[in-house]
């Protein structure tokens, strides 16, 4: 503002302006005042004045330029770091634009106004970069219809007040800081009431979790609290469900999966003349690479959110066409193995009724990935396989098969059979064909049959409990107990988790979860309450009573840490250097202590010393 308001123009010809001019410059007067608010180089003109022509402007403050950029980029990066660090959650309550936009996806969580738009640059910028009146308004680029079925938003509302409950239920599901305890409230839906919700052809995703209501307005509920779900990232990429819910007042993560087949909508580009908008079927069942990514996206938020994660794995496989395979569905799967192998909370994988889940879509959420956290359980129902039945037996029961397996078992093929043997070695030839034809025509007649035999026999190898025989599931849990196993399982699951926290602490970090777990098993047997009982494990009540009285482990976690101390003080003995730092240090400490304190470590240090 400075240089503008004094600058000069050294004009091609000082008597006719509009003939152009060859550069701005500053007075020696103006120079003087306001050099350092520009970078330029000194002329001396033939009549002898001088001028200062200018050859950058620096400005006196900063202002809309580089400078402005960078700033950007610092905001982008601490908001990329904090979604790393803590919560964070984006509110667009009124219009944002270019690093607005890019923190709403940084901070990953965001919900917007529906009338308020995220973008990148003004469509009227765009239209003069296009050369054409091509877009007519902000929420035409980011308005709802865009970023909520894009994966950018979670949620979107009404107004203001609408937006901040929304922000507030969000919060509430939410530790109060890292690694703090999971706000649990008393629930108004019975932990231990059935499950009253059953699916009859297949397994609709938001009546299993939230409950619906039957054909005679009747309320039956899911296996999670009644009203407490609330579905996030719904508009986008909707053959997969996400959200988060209550199970007996305990807030978990949810993915599940929807059954119907849905249409993803592409719209047109009205900056290419060539482009309409698509209508692409989806079938349920199956993880096509945006559903793929929302699910890896859902984990990663939940566990930053150190939320217990609930997965009803209902999928078929994933969908392996070339446009699958070009749009990333390897990259997306592979996502979802690793935030499930990083994941830090309890993981509960469960096949619900009428559900199943078979080549890759198992493996990527199977137990093996992260045993520690993960459990895998399977409806009665429920079946599981590498293909389904109708494909295994084109590999594993062909016709040859199914023909040797008719002449095992058909009384009337075993009779020609004997017959056709006896005719070929008497020599009767016109006897052996007619034989021969009637074998083909019985075998003809039954191979609708068998292959519907052999399709049940493949079935018998997809059952929950050939799983459990197999150890790959933990346990088959009816659908309409469902809910009560698995809040009794959660609350046992988050207080162990609670104490490996604990000891780890004490252990400073040595020790892997299993050993973790090792150690309060071995703690757990050797107390009053468990007697040496081996089944005094399976009893969630007895743990919960040992586990919240601390006197039953103090001592051993003071062990702990005398251990984790000594194991310091021997790395700082074994350093020379670290040796000669030692009583500097000390001091420091002891500066730091209360009195009191200070007092009884020095009295403990005498008499080490002594």
């Amino acid at each position: 503002e400075e240089v503008k308001a004094c600058f000069k123009v050294g004009w091609s010809d000082e008597s006719s302006p509009e003939n152009g001019f060859q550069y701005v410059y500053l007075t020696p007067e103006d120079y003087a005042r306001i050099g350092s608010s520009v970078i330029a180089h000194e002329m001396r003109l033939a009549s002898g004045k001088t001028r200062w022509v200018i050859d950058a402007i620096v400005g006196k403050e900063d202002g809309l330029g580089v400078e402005n950029l960078s700033g950007s980029g610092a905001i982008a990066s601490a908001y990329s770091r904090a979604y790393k660090e803590t919560f964070t959650l984006t509110y667009v309550t009124g219009r944002t634009v270019g690093i607005g936009a890019y923190l709403a996806r940084l901070g990953m969580r965001c919900i917007q106004r529906l009338d308020q738009p995220i973008i990148l640059t003004g469509f009227s910028a765009l239209n003069k970069l296009l050369g054409r009146e091509v877009y007519s308004s902000h929420m035409q680029l980011g308005g709802p219809k865009i970023m909520a079925t894009n994966g950018v938003v979670h949620l979107t509302v009404s107004d203001d007040l609408e937006g901040v409950s929304a922000i507030l239920n969000w919060l509430s599901c939410i530790p109060p800081h890292l690694g703090g305890p999971i706000p649990v409230l008393n629930p108004s839906d019975p932990p231990e009431r059935p499950v009253e919700y059953f699916p009859e052809t297949s397994c609709d995703p938001r009546a299993a979790i939230c409950g619906t209501l039957d054909s005679n307005g009747n309320w039956k509920g899911g296996i999670f609290d009644r009203d407490s779900f609330v579905e996030t990232l719904e508009g986008w990429a909707r053959t997969v469900v996400t959200g988060r819910a209550k199970l007996g007042g305990i807030p978990v993560g949810i993915v599940a999966v929807e059954t119907q087949t849905v249409m993803q909508v592409i719209p047109a580009d009205p900056g290419q003349l060539d482009s309409h908008e698509r209508v692409v079927p989806q079938a349920g069942q199956v993880w096509f690479p945006d559903s793929a990514t929302k699910t890896a996206q859902a984990i990663m938020d939940f566990n930053k959110e150190e939320l217990p994660l609930f997965i009803l794995a209902n999928w078929r496989g994933f969908s392996g066409g070339q446009r699958d395979l070009f749009e990333g569905i390897l990259q997306a799967g592979s996502t979802i193995v690793e935030n499930l192998r990083t994941y830090g909370q309890p993981v509960f994988v469960y096949i619900p009724m009428m559900g199943e889940l078979r080549g890759g879509a198992w493996v990527v959420v199977d137990s093996q990935i992260n045993s520690d956290q993960i459990e895998m359980y399977a409806e009665r129902t429920a079946k599981g396989n590498v293909l389904e039945p109708e494909g295994i037996i084109e590999i594993k029961f062909r016709k040859k098969e199914l023909i040797e397996c008719m002449g095992r078992l058909d009384q009337q093929l075993i009779s020609l059979n004997e017959k056709l043997h006896e005719a070929k070695s008497n020599g009767g030839h016109a006897k052996a064909e007619s034989l021969q034809q009637q074998i083909q025509s019985r075998e003809k007649q039954l191979l609708p049959v068998y292959t519907q035999i052999a399709t049940k026999f493949a079935e018998l190898h997809d059952t929950s409990l050939r799983m459990a025989a197999k150890g790959v599931i933990k346990e088959v849990v009816d659908w309409d107990r469902s809910r009560s196993f698995f809040y009794r399982r959660l609350r046992r699951r988050i207080s162990e988790n609670s104490l490996v926290k604990t000891v780890n602490d004490a252990a400073g970090d040595q020790l892997s979860y299993k050993s973790a777990m090792d150690l309060i098993k071995r703690w757990f047997f050797d107390s009053n309450v468990a007697k040496g009982r081996e089944d005094a494990w399976a009893n969630d009540e007895a743990f919960f009573s040992w586990k919240d009285d601390t006197r039953n482990y103090n001592e051993k976690l003071q062990e702990l840490r005398f251990q984790k101390v000594l194991l310091q003080l021997t790395n700082i003995g074994s350093s020379a250097s670290d040796m000669q730092a030692l009583p500097r240090g000390l001091a420091a400490l002891l500066s730091k202590m209360e009195p009191s304190s200070k007092k009884q470590i020095a009295n403990e240090i005498r008499k080490v010393l002594s």
